[in-house]
């Protein structure tokens, strides 16, 4: 399956989830078929989507929090495997879109790329919740399930390596990314985000 085809399938089903996306092909077409500026876009910190997310699911048990991740990005920050092992927090569903390559600088291979199992390592580091979707069909059958459960998901999207980038570029960045989720969280919730003084 294809990137767009694969997220697009997620979009269907989003509703109020709060929204992590690692920088890349996720942001990008997480941005392409929504434009909504309620997730949060990770700009410039390869492989903390995951680290965020985590936070956000402890911090807020009252939101359900999807991590839109990549394999780039889950490849520079693998320790975040052991932590969500340890807490699975059960409003915590982490999806990672598996290429095997840098898509958005050229589509250079990932390190390991075609022997690593995602999957297979989040089970090892004590997720049971962990599965593999390779085709569209599987994932149309399969996702109502991992969403429907309201339990913690380590979720593999494999999907094709493309020759060109995937999805538009985000013209947001910086402080209005961060004050545009934060007051988000702030109308969504109904918590204080930001100090007294706006910051």
């Amino acid at each position: 399956m294809r990137a767009l085809e694969c997220y697009q399938a997620l979009a269907q089903r989003w509703r109020d989830e709060v929204v992590i996306c690692s920088l890349g092909t996720s942001q990008r077409a997480w941005w392409r078929l929504t434009r909504s500026d309620r997730p949060f876009y990770m700009a410039s910190s390869m492989g903390q989507a995951s680290s965020f997310g985590l936070g956000l699911s402890l911090c807020l048990p009252q939101a359900r929090v999807w991590v839109l991740n990549s394999d780039g990005s889950l490849a520079m920050n693998l320790g975040t495997l052991l932590t969500e092992a340890q807490f699975q927090p059960k409003n915590l569903v982490h999806f990672v879109l598996s290429n095997r390559c840098y898509q958005t600088i050229g589509g250079h291979d990932l390190v390991n790329a075609r022997q690593t199992d995602y999957e297979a390592l989040a089970r090892a580091a004590g997720i049971e919740r962990a599965c593999t979707f390779r085709t569209l069909e599987d994932l149309s059958s399969g996702l109502d399930r991992v969403l429907e459960a309201e339990a913690y998901a380590f979720v593999v999207l494999e999907v094709e390596k493309q020759p060109e980038r995937v999805g538009d570029f985000i013209p947001i960045e910086g402080q209005e990314l961060k004050y545009r989720f934060g007051r988000h969280l702030e109308r969504q919730f109904g918590i204080q985000v930001f100090g007294p003084e706006g910051y």
